[in-house]
């Protein structure tokens, strides 16, 4: 970098930087069969290639230690692969020395451990899958711990039925649709969430292990984004490919986030509607960059295991559901549905509860959402909505590391210059706007965001 001033070797370092980040990227694009690498670890520290290492010692073996106070320079005694000895299950690799041990060599140690998971006589992969699946459907598990089996974790309130479900999983070979739908049409899982006598069940049982009533429960933050792409007729439910890039808060989006000595790219969304819209669980997820909307309601930190999710009701999440960009698109979507598979405003509220709520409107509700349709659309016929824009660059500022300089340079955001964005208000008429206000308060309501 001899002869460049410190703007251009600032330049130049973020040029450098992006064309590591976009060739990786692109990488993925490729035709390539993704699997573990057997091989030694220092020299893919930090790798910036997703390619094989073909040039490595094909006779390494793996040496594993006890590391002292948890420090990787301070090895200990030497450890071999085993089991869990306390299951009492032996490795299917056992040898009459140590009935938990698993092959020294480089290869077949990952199969022989997945074998052993995955074994009918360990009640422990059962036990706690089929754990998780009765947590997921009734908000609470039976086993309180998810993540901690042992000793110190809580003491399942159910123990017979957890064996019984955990049994019956593995007798009827491991299918998941066959254990949602015997816990779906179960008597507990189809109760009310009202009780003839609920305060003294609160008395006598207040977190509700007896499962009197149903626990109601609050979607999670993939439900809810779900939902409402659901309801609105925009779901895309394609399955496998490459991963969605969903819109999110534009001031989230194009803040700067800091990369070694650098910065990241700007979030782009995918280009398209249909791309943006799949399920949530193809969401890529950027690290360091959580999903404003996911993350008000409590989606997890992907770099942390999570037991249990927070269902913590805060302010923020009524601020996201009224105002924010994403739910308003999904309004205005919501409305030019119903505009379509209705022809009367009484049907067209009709159906949206149907589709929003699963249930008729009473008398009153219908009544009082017509005139406040009405209300809405006199009062849109005086405003004028502002359309969207998308920049199609954006200029950075950043300290150059070895003169402590500031230099600016200007990042190129492509997918906005032949970008689909949602229908908006201002691309609608005020009678849509109206019925998308209203569309709004049912997003809003807790009959929607709860589970009942």
């Amino acid at each position: 970098m001899v002869g460049l001033d410190h703007i251009e070797q600032g330049r130049l370092k973020v040029r450098e930087q992006d064309v590591w980040i976009w060739t990786r990227r692109l990488e993925r694009y490729q035709p390539m069969v993704q699997s573990v690498y057997n091989g030694p670890d220092s020299k893919w520290a930090n790798a910036r290639k997703l390619r094989m290492n073909t040039k490595g010692n094909a006779d390494w073996v793996p040496n594993s230690t006890i590391l002292s106070g948890g420090s990787i320079e301070a090895p200990g005694e030497p450890v071999t692969p085993g089991v869990l000895s306390a299951l009492g299950l032996p490795s299917p690799t056992a040898s009459e020395s140590d009935p938990y041990k698993l092959p020294e060599d480089q290869f077949g140690r990952r199969r022989a451990l997945a074998e052993w998971i995955a074994h009918p006589d360990n009640a422990l992969t059962a036990r706690s899958i089929v754990n998780r699946i009765w947590q997921y459907h009734f908000g609470k598990p039976i086993a309180g711990t998810p993540n901690n089996f042992g000793v110190k974790g809580a003491k399942p309130t159910h123990p017979e039925l957890l064996d019984w479900m955990a049994a019956d999983f593995v007798e009827n070979g491991w299918t998941f649709k066959r254990l949602h739908r015997l816990i779906m049409t179960s008597d507990t899982y189809r109760q009310s969430a009202q009780h003839p006598d609920f305060d003294k069940l609160v008395n006598g049982d207040p977190n509700n292990d007896l499962f009197a009533y149903f626990p109601v429960r609050r979607l999670t933050a993939e439900e809810i984004r779900d939902g409402m792409l659901q309801i609105t007729g925009e779901l895309n439910l394609a399955q496998g490919g490459l991963p969605a890039r969903p819109e999110i808060n534009m001031e989230v989006a194009l803040q700067p986030r800091m990369i070694q000595f650098s910065l990241a790219p700007a979030y782009q969304p995918s280009p398209t509607p249909e791309e943006r819209n799949r399920r949530s669980v193809y969401g890529y997820r950027v690290r360091g960059m959580a999903d404003p909307f996911l993350e008000t309601f409590n989606q997890p930190n992907p770099n942390d295991s999570c037991a249990v999710r927070d269902a913590a009701s805060v302010s923020p999440q009524a601020f996201t559901l009224m105002n924010s960009d994403l739910v308003t698109d999904r309004s205005i979507a919501f409305a030019l549905r119903l505009e379509k598979e209705a022809a009367t405003r009484d049907e067209q509220i009709t159906r949206a509860f149907q589709l929003a709520l699963g249930r008729e409107p009473k008398a009153d509700e219908a009544a009082k959402m017509k005139d406040y349709i009405a209300e809405m659309e006199n009062y849109h016929q005086d405003s004028h909505p502002t359309k969207r824009e998308y920049p199609t660059k954006i200029t950075r500022t950043l300290i150059e590391e070895f003169s402590g300089q500031p230099f600016q340079y200007e990042e190129i955001l492509p997918v906005f210059e032949n970008y689909q964005p949602d229908t908006q208000a201002a691309e609608v008429p005020p009678a849509t706007r109206a019925l998308a206000d209203f569309c709004l308060i049912l997003f809003n309501c807790n009959e929607f965001v709860h589970l009942y």
